[in-house]
């Protein structure tokens, strides 16, 4: 029976390159059912669906203007469950009367709220406005009372949210008629492994070239590491922003970087050649809890150094398997990167680490039966 029933998923845009897109992707891979994805606009990875549906339309705002579309789409799918995919306003999405008829499961996956005075002097303006830092969603989100939202939520009769982010879990969980349940961060399984290289050590970043996900923290870091490890390279698997140029006219001409903007066809590859995987994000929610890339790199025994952000919080325990460090802060970066490529044991301790919490808790496996499990309520 659970291979017959209809799961349309909902998400404002899709991408299997995005921690979201990614998770929609896996979902619909691993877990029984005829998989339907409907969004304002698809851009990679639909392989998964049974049919994709592409309704136009602005982002930030979807699926608000084009419910009549929405309506039309669920008519002909006649869905066993909605799967919403959303940040903070997911409950408020879920409560349109379009999906009234429909059996309803929300992924809440951040509640970012906007970044505080103190955390305004790491980026720009321009630059915060560009990323996922400063949108106009995160501004309703930051006053959105948790009281609403759960409101929101019995109203459309949805009683089951997944997260991976512990603040959707504590400002939702333990209200009346709704189970939260932690959607854990999945991560892939691979028997590709890194390895400890003392002389030539190749240290790794790979996502969007923004200043808000720390990559001119990491370009200022680099030169101290030479300093220290003189035959270090930093390898930067850069998806191309328009702020790139702005970046690396900043930083010079560091020795041993070497950047990447085309399409790398076997992320994994790449990371399991590394020895170290960095991703020193300036603020909370610069991407969607999890921070994908830091799991895929702990799926292959890449010692991970991070900043202590909230979507780096959902994968790496600090001390535990990996390093993190505060943001926009080279120097300490740069500390934490010799510190594990100049010392073996060290290295081998966040590796194997690592290697657990994928095992453990990671692996879309687990994702997939948290989700299986939310399905079955929802339908039963």
């Amino acid at each position: 029976m659970t291979g017959d029933r209809r799961i349309v998923h909902l998400i404002a845009e899709y991408s299997a390159r995005e921690a979201m897109g990614r998770t929609v992707a896996e979902t619909a891979g691993r877990v029984a059912g005829e998989h339907h994805l409907v969004t304002a606009h698809a851009h990679d990875g639909t392989t998964p669906f049974a049919s994709v549906h592409e309704l136009g339309g602005a982002v930030a705002t979807f699926p608000v203007g084009r419910t009549a579309e929405l309506a039309g789409v669920l008519a002909r799918i006649r869905p066993d469950v909605v799967h919403v995919h959303a940040g903070a306003l997911g409950p408020v999405q879920t409560a349109m009367p379009v999906l009234g008829p429909y059996r309803t499961v929300l992924t809440a996956y951040a509640w970012p709220t906007l970044p505080g005075p103190g955390t305004w002097r790491r980026a720009t303006l321009a630059e915060m406005r560009a990323s996922n830092v400063l949108q106009f969603r995160v501004a309703l989100t930051t006053m959105l009372p948790a009281a609403l939202a759960a409101a929101a939520l019995r109203h459309a009769g949805v009683r089951t949210v997944l997260t991976p982010d512990p603040r959707v879990a504590r400002r939702l969980g333990g209200r009346p008629g709704i189970a939260v349940h932690r959607l854990p961060s999945g991560a892939p399984a691979d028997e590709r492994r890194a390895r400890f290289a003392a002389d030539r050590p190749v240290i790794v970043f790979a996502g969007r070239a923004e200043s808000v996900r720390g990559l001119d923290t990491l370009l200022a870091a680099f030169p101290l590491v030479r300093a220290r490890i003189p035959g270090a390279r930093l390898r930067l698997l850069l998806i191309p922003r328009p702020e790139l140029p702005a970046i690396l006219a900043r930083a010079g001409a560091p020795e041993g970087v070497e950047i990447v903007t085309e399409p790398v066809p076997d992320l994994l590859a790449e990371l399991a050649a590394a020895q170290v995987g960095t991703w020193p994000f300036k603020f909370d929610y610069t991407t969607s809890p999890p921070a994908m890339a830091v799991a895929e790199a702990m799926s292959v025994g890449l010692p991970v150094v991070a900043t202590d952000v909230a979507c780096v919080r959902a994968v790496l325990e600090p001390g535990v398997n990996g390093l993190a460090v505060p943001p926009a802060r080279p120097a300490a970066l740069a500390d934490a990167l010799i510190t594990v490529l100049s010392d073996e044991f060290t290295w081998h301790r966040y590796a194997q680490a690592g290697l657990r919490s994928v095992g453990e808790r990671l692996g879309w496996d687990r994702a997939a039966a948290v989700t299986t499990e939310a399905y079955a309520t929802t339908i039963g």
